[in-house]
């Protein structure tokens, strides 16, 4: 999650709140003060200790707790046991795909949870501190009782509750009382409960400390709420665990009052956050799925208590899981887009399909049955709503997010398909990456150009910068720098003025055209992108820049991939004046053609596909100079398609320029010939009479698709 809710003030959380309460002007302060929950009592004041164990053990039941080893029974939970046992020697490190920053380092703290200390920052890295207060591993312990029958994992995961509950009689700002990991420990601790009464463990005293810590953090939250929080990951975290927290220990007819503030603080938060289009505004998928999880374990807490989903959660949560699964690439893998890890995310798309019943969700994922921790998390109803839900082929296979600027196609839905995303929105938060007009592609599968990775959070590592950056993204530059700036860790000094994208497909043709416009110089960067299912990606680059200059283009492929430079000239030359291309291979065997326009150099370069990893990819620099405008063609193609120059004409038989327009001559490995067509700038003088492999069109970009003699147009940009 970051430090996004303290970045763009530089100062601490405790500064921000002593700032919110020194404010003078009336109308402001009056603004805060209703963002801010009052309420006549504090949480869980008239809530005794038995009665939460009842309310425990109510869930429980719902839960059908008692079914799940038997379930477990049937699954690998050797990862999940590992990890308990090294819990209970005192060995802590964060792995699980939505530890959102993981340290694979393992860390000894001392066995006794009474001796830890709670403040501790290992690996140099404040975020570890966060991680180790979150206390998700405490679903590690919970599942490894369900799954073993051994009850030492369920008084462990007590006693780390007891003592830290023990360590913070009072909660007061400090590394490990941070808001929104206070928001995360709440839902954590809500959701071991139940199996911690089944196991035993779980008595009146030990209700009772937890029910008034959890009361006690609940009001912290409350009173510690910041304006920016209802545009941000940290307000819906912390809310939703409220909600899932005070459902737990109070039950559906409580009439707690920060139960119904909660409430009222989603219905603002959630039409903030979430864009029309689906997409989480921070445009990171990894804190769009961390929002995603806290919405839909939200709903199904409601669900769970008989209670109806309000609509802004029942709209955020359906949102939230197409928004998803429509920008996954083959396998359900997200790429390092934004402050994201590449992760398969087939468990999050299935527990999504399996709480809002959708079969084609389900086929998305994968997956026929919910993993070891959601079952014990969502209960053993949610585990057979899936199975029972029927996969379905989706429909649709592509996305055109307006609101984010994110667009995705895919030639299927297949495990080895094509597949591309083409980013130019919004900056969103300290989690948004300058990645306007970048580029990620699959090819058969397989990752090809990919976005660089966030690597870490740490102000004083100057990678962290460079991965937010434009240098770090598959787009443009002029003279090799960018209006985009980023400032530390967090923040920025500038930003580019991104343009409304184009978007068009026709049958398995999917064009994408963006544009931002830079200052210093001022110029406009554009980029076409056409896509075709087969795995192709075809694109332009252009600039319009008043004097003498540089366009340089940016490729990031994917670290296990090599690049080896084909001659130039031969007798069977498939590339015609593109001039320059690379065989794209992984362990020697070949995957792809990458082809270009200009001077390309291929240089090495860092990215981290996982938090705090570094790995070294191949970076291909695209180079020319050019006077007022310039445009450059290149290609990425599967292995064994042949891309060879192409003409438009005019009035029949005069050839355009290529100042005017350009076109290649795609060949696929089934014979199938496409023949794609850019116009650069308007044609304003002249015969206005084009023809692209003698087929009449008049646009700015066209596709003519040959199969069997017979030629089809298709008009991709008028």
């Amino acid at each position: 999650m970051g430090r996004q809710a303290m970045a763009s003030t530089g100062g601490t959380e405790t500064e921000m709140v002593r700032s919110m309460e020194q404010t003078q002007h009336p109308a402001l302060r009056g603004a805060l003060t209703g963002l801010v929950r009052h309420a006549e009592r504090p949480a869980f004041a008239h809530v005794g200790a038995d009665a939460a164990l009842g309310h425990v053990r109510a869930a429980a039941a719902t839960l059908r707790v008692g079914e799940m080893p038997a379930r477990l029974a049937l699954m690998d939970t050797t990862s999940i046991v590992n990890r308990a046992g090294d819990v209970m020697r005192g060995v802590f490190y964060f792995t699980k795909p939505w530890d959102m920053e993981r340290c694979a380092t393992p860390f000894e703290l001392p066995a006794n949870p009474y001796e830890i200390d709670w403040c501790v920052v290992n690996n140099d890295d404040e975020e570890w501190c966060f991680m180790l207060n979150r206390m998700d591993y405490l679903e590690d312990l919970a599942a490894a009782f369900l799954a073993t029958g051994n009850v030492e994992y369920a008084r462990h995961a007590l006693d780390l509750v007891l003592a830290w509950v023990a360590a913070h009689p009072a909660i007061e700002p400090r590394l490990s009382t941070r808001t929104l990991d206070t928001g995360i420990r709440l839902r954590s601790w809500a959701r071991v409960l139940p199996v911690l009464e089944f196991a035993g463990v779980l008595g009146l005293d030990s209700m009772a400390r937890i029910l008034r810590s959890a009361g006690d953090q609940i009001d912290y939250l409350g009173e510690r709420y910041l304006p920016k929080y209802e545009t941000s990951n940290w307000g819906s975290i912390q809310t939703c665990a409220i909600v899932e927290t005070v459902l737990m220990l109070a039950g559906a007819g409580n009439d707690e009052g920060c139960y119904a503030w909660a409430l009222e603080r989603l219905a603002s938060q959630l039409p903030a956050q979430v864009y029309p289009d689906g997409v989480d505004w921070e445009l990171s998928p990894m804190y769009h799925i961390e929002v995603m999880l806290y919405v839909l374990g939200t709903r199904a807490a409601l669900e769970r208590c008989g209670l109806e989903v309000p609509s802004s959660i029942d709209s955020a949560s359906r949102g939230l899981s197409w928004g998803l699964a429509m920008q996954t690439m083959p396998g359900c893998v997200i790429d390092a887009v934004g402050d994201s890890d590449r992760l398969a995310v087939n468990g999050v798309v299935a527990l999504s399909a399996a709480l809002l019943r959708s079969g084609e969700l389900k086929y998305i994922s994968g997956v026929e049955t919910l993993d070891a921790l959601d079952l014990m998390a969502y209960g053993c109803g949610v585990a057979d709503a899936l199975c029972g839900v029927p996969a379905v082929v989706p429909q649709q296979r592509v996305f055109d997010g307006e609101d984010s600027g994110t667009y995705a196609a895919r030639g299927s839905w297949g495990q080895h398909a094509g597949a591309a995303l083409f980013l130019n929105g919004p900056l969103g938060s300290g989690h948004g990456h300058s990645d306007n007009l970048h580029v990620s592609l699959w090819v058969d599968g397989l990752p090809v150009l990919v976005d660089s990775g966030r690597y870490t959070y740490r102000e004083d590592v100057d990678m962290r910068p460079w991965l937010k950056g434009p240098y770090a993204h598959n787009g443009l530059m002029v003279d090799g720098s960018s209006s985009s700036a980023p400032k530390g860790s967090w923040g920025y000094s500038d930003f580019c003025q991104p343009l409304k994208t184009y978007a068009r497909h026709s049958g398995r043709f999917h064009y994408w055209e963006g544009a931002v416009v830079e200052h210093d110089p001022c110029a406009v960067l554009v980029r076409k992108a056409l896509f075709i299912d087969e795995g192709i990606l075809v694109g332009c680059d252009e600039v319009h820049c008043t004097g003498d200059h540089q366009l340089t283009s940016l490729f990031h492929f994917d670290p296990q991939l090599e690049l080896e430079a084909l001659a130039e000239e031969g007798a069977d030359d498939a590339y015609g004046d593109l001039g320059v291309r690379y065989s794209v291979r992984r362990a020697g065997e070949e995957v792809a053609v990458f082809c270009t326009e200009g001077d390309c150099t291929v240089e090495e370069g860092e990215c981290s596909l996982d938090y705090n990893q570094l790995s070294t990819q191949r970076v291909a620099k695209v180079a020319s100079g050019f006077t007022d405008s310039a445009a450059r063609l290149w290609c990425v193609a599967p292995a064994g398609v042949r891309v060879e120059d192409a003409q438009v004409w005019r009035n029949a038989d005069e050839a355009v320029g290529r100042d005017l327009a350009s076109a290649l001559r795609i060949t696929t490995r089934d014979g199938s010939v496409y023949t794609v067509a850019f116009f650069h700038r308007e044609a304003y003088s002249g015969v206005k009479a084009f023809a692209l492999e003698g087929v009449s069109f008049h646009g700015k970009a066209a596709v003519v698709s040959e199969r069997d003699g017979k030629r089809t147009l298709h008009l991709m940009r008028a």
